[in-house]
C-alpha cells in the first residue's frame, strides 16, 4: 500500500534555517514600524488561528460520517467558503457593533460591546474556520482509517493518533495555519473597520491620505507611519509563507492522485458526539450570523404617544431588503459587469496554467510561484501599483481604459481572485487519466490539441462550476479594485463597507442579506455542477 508522503527531518530542518534567515534579513532591513506593522499582520493571523484551528478540526470531524447533521455541517461548510469578508463583518457587527441589535438591548448607544483586536480575530477566526475544515478533510481522507486500524493491531488508539494521525495531519495544520495568515494579512474589510494596522491596512490608509479622504480616528502618528511604510519587506515574509503552504498542499494532491486513495468519510453512521457538535458548529458558523442579520433587517423605531418605541416586524424585513436593492441597484450593475469579464479571464489564464502545471515539475513551479505570489500581495497593494503604473503612461488609448471603463478593477480583481480560480481549476485537471495523456502524446497530439481535447471538451460541466464559483470570488471583492474605479463607477462590496463603518444599520443588513443569497446560490450551483460532471464521468 502507498504511504502518505514523507515530510523527512531535513526538509523541515532546511525550511526553519530559511524562515530564519528571512525574519533575520528583515530585522535588519526593515524600519522600526515596517517590523512593528509586519509583527501585527502576523500576529492578527496567529490570533485568529486560536479560533480557526479549533474550530475547523471539530467541523472536520463532525461533517464525517452518515447522517442529516453531518450532511448539511459539510455542505454549509462548502457555502461558507465563498462569503467575502465584509459579509462576516456585517453578520457580527450587527449585533455586538455600535448599532447592534445586542448592543441596543444594553442601553447604549453607538458604543460597541466587542471592537477592536477582539472583534478582528473572532470575525477572521470564524472566517478562516471553513477552509481548515476542508484543508483538514482532505488530509481525514487519504486512505480513510485503512492506517490506523493496521497500526491498532499493534498499539492502544491514543498511541495511532499520536503516531499516525497527527504525523498524516500535521501538514495540513501548517498549510491551514499559514492560510489564515495569508487571508489576514490581505483583506481590509475588517481591519479598516476596526483600525488594526496590518500591512493591507497600512497600504489602503496611506493611498487615502493621499487622495486626502477621511481618515476616520486614527492617530497623527499612525498616519505618518502609513505614509512612510514600505510593505515590500512584509509581502516578502507572507510570500514565503504562502510558498510553504502550496507546496505542502499540492504534495498532497499529488499523493492523492497517484494513490488514488481517497474514499468518502460517510461509510460508517456518525455518533451521538459528532452529531452533537456538528449542531453546535452550525448554531455557531450559521444560525447566530443569520438570526444576528435578519434582526436587525428587521428592526425599527416608530413613535406611540410621542415616544419613540423600537420592535421588530417581519414586515419592516421586507421593507429593508426592498429598499437596498433600488439604493444599490447601479452598484449591482458594475459588481456584475467587473466579475463577468474578470472570472472569465481568470478561468482562461487557470486553465492553460493548471493544464501545463499538471505535466511538468518546471509548470508546477511556475504554478506555485505564481499562486504564493498573487496571495502574498495584499488587496491595496495591487490596486496601489496598477494605480501608479496606469496613471502614469502616456498612452491616450490606455489612460482612456484607465479613466472611463471597468480594465483597471478588472485587472485588480484578476490578480486577487485568481488564486482561488486556479485552485478550483487544478482540481478538475488533476482527475484528467494520465493514460489517455500518454496515449494522446505517443500518437502525436501536440500541447494544445491534448489540452483542447483532455482540458476543455472532456470537461465542459466542470469548467462551468469553476466558472462560477470564480464569479462569486470576484462579485465579492473588495480590496484591490476599490482603489482603481474610475469616477462614477462604484461596486456593492466597496460601498457596503462605507456603510459599515457607520454601523449596521436596516439597509446595510437587508443589503447584506441580497449579497449573501446571491453568491451563496451562485457558488453553490457551481459545486452542484462539480459534482455532476464528478458522477458523469465517474471521477
Amino acid at each position: 500500500m502507498r504511504q502518505p508522503p514523507n515530510y523527512s527531518r531535513i526538509a523541515v530542518l532546511l525550511w526553519l534555517l530559511i524562515t530564519i534567515a528571512i525574519a533575520l534579513v528583515v530585522l535588519m532591513v526593515a524600519t522600526e514600524n515596517e517590523r512593528l506593522v509586519a509583527a501585527r499582520t502576523i500576529w492578527l493571523g496567529i490570533c485568529a488561528s486560536l479560533i480557526a484551528l479549533p474550530l475547523g478540526s471539530l467541523i472536520a470531524w463532525a461533517s464525517r460520517g452518515q447522517g442529516l447533521i453531518p450532511r448539511v455541517l459539510f455542505v454549509c461548510n462548502i457555502v461558507l467558503l465563498f462569503v467575502p469578508m465584509f459579509i462576516h463583518v456585517s453578520s457580527w457587527d450587527a449585533a455586538f457593533g455600535k448599532l447592534g441589535w445586542l448592543t441596543s438591548t444594553k442601553g447604549q448607544v453607538l458604543v460597541p460591546l466587542v471592537s477592536g483586536w477582539t472583534a478582528a480575530t473572532w470575525i477572521h477566526g470564524v472566517a478562516a474556520a471553513p477552509y481548515v475544515a476542508l484543508i483538514l478533510t482532505i488530509g481525514l481522507n487519504l486512505g480513510r482509517r485503512t492506517f490506523e486500524e493496521q497500526a491498532l493491531l499493534d498499539t492502544d488508539a491514543a498511541g495511532v493518533f499520536w503516531h499516525i494521525t497527527i504525523r498524516r495531519i500535521c501538514p495540513l495544520l501548517v498549510a491551514a495555519f499559514v492560510w489564515i495568515v495569508i487571508s489576514s494579512a490581505r483583506e481590509i474589510a475588517v481591519t479598516d473597520l476596526y483600525q488594526i494596522g496590518t500591512v493591507a491596512e497600512q497600504v489602503y490608509l496611506g493611498y487615502s491620505l493621499g487622495l486626502s479622504s477621511i481618515a476616520g480616528k486614527w492617530t497623527a502618528d499612525q498616519l505618518a507611519e502609513a505614509g512612510e511604510l514600505n510593505p515590500v519587506i512584509t509581502i516578502a515574509v507572507i510570500g514565503w509563507l504562502a510558498v510553504t503552504a502550496f507546496w505542502l498542499f499540492f504534495r498532497l494532491t499529488n499523493f492523492v492522485h497517484q494513490s488514488g486513495t481517497v474514499e468518502s468519510s460517510r461509510a460508517t453512521k456518525s455518533t451521538a458526539k459528532q452529531n452533537f457538535a456538528g449542531a453546535l458548529a452550525l448554531i455557531l458558523l450559521v444560525a447566530i450570523p443569520v438570526g444576528n442579520v435578519l434582526m436587525r433587517a428587521c428592526f425599527f423605531v416608530q413613535p406611540v404617544d410621542g415616544t419613540p418605541t423600537t420592535g421588530y416586524s417581519v414586515t419592516q424585513l421586507f421593507h429593508s431588503v426592498g429598499r437596498s436593492c433600488i439604493d444599490y441597484q447601479n452598484e449591482f450593475v458594475w459588481s456584475f459587469l467587473i466579475s463577468l469579464v474578470s472570472s472569465t479571464l481568470i478561468l482562461l489564464l487557470a486553465s492553460v496554467s493548471a493544464f501545463a502545471a499538471q505535466r511538468s515539475r518546471v509548470g508546477q513551479l511556475v504554478f506555485v510561484g505564481a499562486l504564493a505570489t498573487c496571495c502574498a500581495l495584499p488587496g491595496p497593494y495591487i490596486g496601489t501599483l496598477l494605480a501608479g503604473l496606469l496613471s502614469n503612461v502616456d498612452n491616450e488609448t490606455i489612460r482612456w481604459f484607465y479613466n472611463y471603463t471597468i480594465a483597471a478593477p478588472v485587472i485588480a480583481n484578476l490578480i486577487f481572485c485568481w488564486p482561488a480560480g486556479a485552485l478550483v481549476v487544478w482540481f478538475v485537471f488533476r482527475k484528467i487519466p494520465e493514460d489517455a495523456m500518454e496515449s494522446a502524446r505517443v500518437d502525436g497530439a501536440g500541447w494544445v490539441t491534448r489540452f483542447t481535447q483532455f482540458g476543455v471538451r472532456a470537461n465542459p460541466i466542470s469548467l462551468l462550476g469553476c466558472w462560477l464559483i470564480t464569479f462569486a470570488f470576484c462579485f465579492g471583492e473588495l480590496s484591490a479594485s476599490q482603489i482603481v474605479r474610475p469616477a462614477g463607477i462604484d461596486t456593492v462590496p466597496r460601498k457596503m463597507l462605507g456603510d459599515l463603518h457607520a454601523g449596521v444599520n436596516e439597509l446595510t443588513a437587508g443589503i447584506t442579506i441580497l449579497m449573501a443569497i446571491a453568491i451563496v446560490t451562485i457558488s453553490l450551483t457551481g459545486w452542484c455542477f462539480l459534482q455532476l460532471n464528478r458522477r458523469v464521468i465517474g471521477r
